[in-house]
Order: structure tokens, then C-alpha cells, then sequence
């Protein structure tokens, strides 16, 4: 099929027409190469970058707390029957609760109609209050809601703000539809209407097509065997214009059959969107579009700090049904304009075998201010993988305060033997690096890259057991999870988190994730505790790792200590 019946050449110019021009290129002195920002060549001197993050100031500056909503899902479709908004009423560290503790009622509304409403308590977040969807239709555009929360106390109406709100037409001509949980920032997939949405954590590879894909078709039933998504990079003839449709054609149609999630590379460059609209347009209605992979590393490449979100608007233009998603490199470069452009921000952070203080490859130092090392910033805490962590929690205390809803993915490091790395990693290091970013509150987990080595796909296949076990990603993707849980023992470097199913009343469980920072062994006891209203009683299955936990006061205990890079996955019950 030609390119011209594909897609309207109508909407390319009407897009095209009412989208706002790029921002100039910037903080790129004349024959100066820079990455994040910063000067890496020893013929350049260190200047500084700008573009990093100030913390945003409460939205009422004489309040002691600030008001934010968000709509629970991303999108809702006009076969759901329940909506809800998530409301925080949250207090900045520094304010005295005890002073202003009064409950309040928080009305939701669109102009004179009020669509739901709760009482929340003053300081506490997510709270989720009920929105009426018979009081709305579905249209194309996201509602403006109307948030007030008054005194219960005194009637008075304390704080006000806003959220969008998607309620959108069932596309019937759509193959799939997708969404985000706000709450628990998991992923719902659903194939035609009268299907359910399915709960997924997708675990899989970035996959250039020049290196893998391109050999067979075949490569798909090799791949979905193992993994729950692909993501294809577009390199070699993907990268030709016009696009070559008939090659890939019957890779599309592999994946339907097997029923494979695809998170789309689409292909774009600040100054040219034509391809992009036309990969959209022609592939929104596939059922194996998951989500939109819009941007990789612009914050790296210094791209127009509106490119990503120019990228956003367009493709939400042409299709709002699926999120988009992008990676960034950097440390501290322009976060709020680069993360403008996706729901999903996966950020690559990659230190193993690299220095993370002097470029090997340029023969510089790497600071704030100059240099690049392969781990932007990297360095943040005591062990080689402290960064993944500080990076994590980093980019969503920045979405805290900025008051957008984003969910994290990560992208651990499979890859080596190039520029900066001096060798690939081990299988127990790409362990720790997947299992603390997960602690650390990512929702997916996509490496970087295949074909890797045997060892390393090896261990890969067998992580995708664990993402792919519902008895797990029930509880990463479908309850509130708590970081950074006490440890007794192990020196201070290991690091665990727990997940709670809140709905179950009786035979109470919980998921614990146990990984050990450390290369050598760590002397025992080590003795995990989950937070002060939870107490274990039983350890009910080991689902990753060989270390045997017992119970002790509540706790979980090992007696003999921690193997160097351990990794423990336990369901526990509570008592």
C-alpha cells in the first residue's frame, strides 16, 4: 500500500499547521559537543550546563498544605462503570500538622454539577473519591474538573485546583487500548470491549532490528516465548524513508497472532514529524500496540526543550488510547521540559564497569558542570548500584512537587564491552539492578539491549518467570508499596521493600523484596522489618533466590547472613 493511502494527508498538514514552532537549539557553544548539557571533550573547557532542577514552591504560598488531583486512570472509556480522582492533601515537611488537623470534604464538579465527593483527612494522599460518568459524556477531549476541599469544621472552602480528565468514545475500529494506574502505576491492557483488561508488568529488551529481528520472522516466536513485550529499535532499513511497510508488514502479523504487547519505536526528528504521524496513524488500531516509545535520551542530546512535548501533543492528537513513553540519560538536565513529553519516563542508568569520575573514553573528569562517563552524575551513594535507587526516587520526588502524574519504568544495563563499559555485567549483578529498581518503584523493566550474552539472557528468561507470575505482579502493579524498610544487619546496603494487598481482610500477605548492595557476603544475622503496623507470621513461598528466611518477633530473619549481590523475592503472611 502506498505511503499517500495510509494516512490522510489532510490531517499531516492540520497537525502540522497548528503545532507551535521548535524551540531553538540551545546550550550548544559553537564546535562545542556536549551531552547533558555539558562539554566532554578535553579541547573544551567546562561551562555551566543550567537546566537543573529547582524545587517548585506549594501553590499557596501562606498554606500550610497544597491540594493536588489526578484521575486514578489515565483514561476512561464509556464501558467503564466506576471512575475515581486521587486527591492529596499534602503537607510540606516543614509544617506543624497538629495545628491545622481538621478533616476535609473534597467535592468534585464540572461547572454546576457535582460529579462526586469524600472526606479526606488533612496530610493524607491518594484518596480516592467517586466520579459519576453518567453525569458525563465521552468526547475526545479531557474534561477540566473542578476540586474544592472545605472545612468540615467551619463550612469554609480551604483549598481549590484542577485536574484533566479523559473520558473517551470506545474505539471500535481499535485493536487494543491502554491505560495507567495513577494509584499503583501499573499497566491495563484490553482487547476489544466485550474483553477484560488484563494487568501487565512488561519485562522484555530493547531489540535492534539490524541486529536480531531482521534475520526471520521466527525471531518473534523465539522472543514471545520468554518475554511479555518487545520493543523494536528502528535501526538499519527501519530507518529508511519512506518507511518499508512491506517488510515489516508480516512481522505485524506475527504479533498478533502470538498475542505479544509491542511498545512502538516511532521514528522522528525535531524538525520532521511526517514519519511519525504516519507510523501512528497506520499502526493505532493494531492489537499489539501497548504504548509509544516517543523520545530516547533527548535530554542527552540536548534536543529543543519542546521537542518531547510538541511529540506528545501530536501523537495524543491521533491517538489518546494508548500512553507514551520516552528515556532519559541525564542526571539533573531540564527534567520538567524533557518529562513533558510522556506518561511513562524510564530512565537508563548504567554503571557497571564504568569510571564514574574520570572518561576513559574522552580522558576527562566527569563532574556537574563537564564530562560524560556513561552514568551521568552516577556516584550518588556507597556501592556501584546506589544510583539506579537515588535516581528513582529522584525523578518522583520531582513529579511530586512539579504535581503531574508519571509512571517509572527502568532499563538496567545488559550490554558492555563498548565506549565506557569495560565488560558486560554478571547475571546476580543485572539481578540487583532489576530488583532495586523495583523496590524503587518501577512498573516495568526494559534492558538495555539484546542479543547480550548467554549468561545474561540466561538470567533474563528467568526474571521474566517472576514478572510474568501473577502471584507477583499482583502485588507490584495492584498494591501501595513501602521502600527503604528497616534493616538490622548488612552493614547498611541492603535494601528492601514490601507490598501489601490492602483488600484482603483475612489470611493477610504481603511481597517482600530483599537485595544486597554488597559484592561480598554479609554476616548474619540480617533481620528485616516491615513497617510498625504489620507483623509477619509465616514465610509462605521463596519466589526468587535460595536464601532461607525465618520468622523471629515479626520479622523476617536469615541467621547466617547474605551472599554478596543476594536477592531475595518472598511472599509472607501477616498475623
Amino acid at each position: 500500500m502506498s505511503q499517500a493511502s495510509r494516512w490522510p494527508a489532510l490531517l499531516r498538514l492540520v497537525l502540522l499547521a497548528s503545532s507551535p514552532p521548535l524551540a531553538a537549539a540551545f546550550n550548544n557553544p559553537p564546535d562545542v559537543d556536549i551531552w547533558c548539557g555539558k562539554a566532554y571533550r578535553a579541547t573544551n573547557a567546562s561551562f555551566n550546563p543550567g537546566g537543573w532542577f529547582e524545587d517548585t514552591p506549594y501553590a499557596d504560598a501562606d498554606s500550610s498544605f497544597r491540594l493536588t488531583a489526578k484521575p486514578r486512570m489515565s483514561i476512561y472509556l464509556d464501558t467503564d462503570k466506576t471512575a475515581a480522582v486521587l486527591v492529596d492533601a499534602v503537607a510540606p515537611s516543614t509544617a506543624n500538622t497538629s495545628s491545622n488537623a481538621d478533616d476535609l470534604l473534597v467535592t468534585i464538579s464540572l461547572g454546576d454539577i457535582t460529579l462526586g465527593s469524600a472526606s479526606v483527612a488533612m496530610g493524607s494522599s491518594s484518596n480516592e473519591v467517586p466520579v459519576a460518568l453518567a453525569s458525563l459524556s465521552p468526547q475526545m477531549d479531557p474534561y477540566t474538573l473542578d476540586i474544592t476541599a472545605t472545612s468540615l469544621s467551619t463550612n469554609a472552602t480551604l483549598y481549590a485546583t484542577t485536574a484533566n480528565f479523559s473520558y473517551l468514545p470506545y474505539p471500535d475500529s481499535y485493536g487494543s487500548v491502554a491505560r495507567l494506574d495513577n494509584l499503583y502505576g501499573g499497566t491495563q491492557a484490553q482487547r476489544g470491549k466485550n474483553s477484560s483488561w488484563v494487568d501487565i508488568y512488561p519485562y522484555t529488551y530493547y531489540v535492534q532490528w539490524s541486529l536480531y529481528w531482521d534475520a526471520n520472522v521466527s525471531t518473534l516466536n523465539d522472543f514471545a516465548a520468554t518475554y511479555n513485550m518487545i520493543h523494536i529499535v528502528p535501526t538499519g532499513t527501519l530507518g529508511d524513508t519512506p518507511f518499508p511497510w512491506a517488510q515489516f508488514q508480516p512481522y505485524l502479523d506475527r504479533a498478533a497472532e502470538l498475542g505479544i504487547w509491542l511498545q512502538y519505536d516511532v521514528l522522528w526528528t525535531p524538525d520532521n514529524v511526517t514519519s511519525m504521524v504516519e507510523q501512528v496513524t497506520t499502526l493505532r488500531t493494531h492489537p499489539s500496540i501497548l504504548s509509544w516509545y516517543q523520545s530516547d535520551e533527548p535530554d542527552g542530546k540536548s534536543n529543543p526543550l519542546n521537542a518531547t512535548g510538541l511529540a506528545y501533543n501530536t501523537i495524543k492528537s491521533i491517538d489518546p488510547y494508548h500512553p507514551i513513553s520516552l528515556a532519559l540519560n541525564c542526571y539533573d538536565f531540564y527534567y520538567s521540559d524533557y518529562a513533558a513529553g510522556a506518561d511513562i519516563i524510564t530512565p537508563d542508568v548504567y554503571p557497571i564497569s564504568t569510571n564514574l569520575t574520570y572518561s576513559t573514553e574522552y580522558l576527562t573528569p566527569c563532574n556537574a558542570t563537564y564530562g560524560c562517563c556513561g552514568c551521568d552524575d552516577c556516584g550518588a551513594g556507597p556501592t556501584v548500584f546506589s544510583d539506579i535507587a537515588h535516581r528513582l526516587d529522584e525523578f518522583r520526588r520531582r513529579d511530586e512537587l512539579i504535581g503531574w502524574a508519571k509512571t517509572q519504568w527502568f532499563a538496567p544495563q545488559a550490554f558492555g564491552n563498548e565506549t565506557f563499559w569495560t565488560r558486560y555485567p554478571t547475571a546476580p549483578e543485572l539481578a540487583v539492578m532489576t530488583l532495586l529498581g523495583v523496590n524503587h518503584g518501577a512498573k516495568a523493566i526494559v534492558n538495555w539491549d539484546f542479543p547480550t550474552t548467554a549468561e545474561l539472557a540466561g538470567v533474563t528468561a528467568q526474571l521474566a518467570g517472576l514478572f510474568n507470575n501473577s502471584a507477583v505482579t499482583s502485588f507490584l502493579i495492584g498494591s501501595p508499596r513501602t521502600q527503604d524498610l528497616g534493616v538490622v544487619g548488612g552493614g547498611g546496603i541492603v535494601d528492601a521493600a514490601v507490598w501489601v494487598k490492602e483488600e484482603e481482610e483475612e489470611n493477610k500477605t504481603a511481597l517482600v523484596s530483599i537485595v544486597n548492595l554488597d559484592y561480598d557476603a554479609v554476616s548474619g544475622p540480617v533481620t528485616v522489618a516491615l513497617p510498625e503496623r504489620l507483623s509477619v507470621s509465616g514465610v509462605k513461598t521463596n519466589v526468587w533466590g535460595n536464601t532461607t528466611w525465618t520468622v523471629e518477633d515479626g520479622a523476617i530473619t536469615v541467621a547466617g547472613g547474605l551472599d554478596g549481590l543476594d536477592v531475595s523475592v518472598l511472599i509472607v503472611t501477616l498475623g
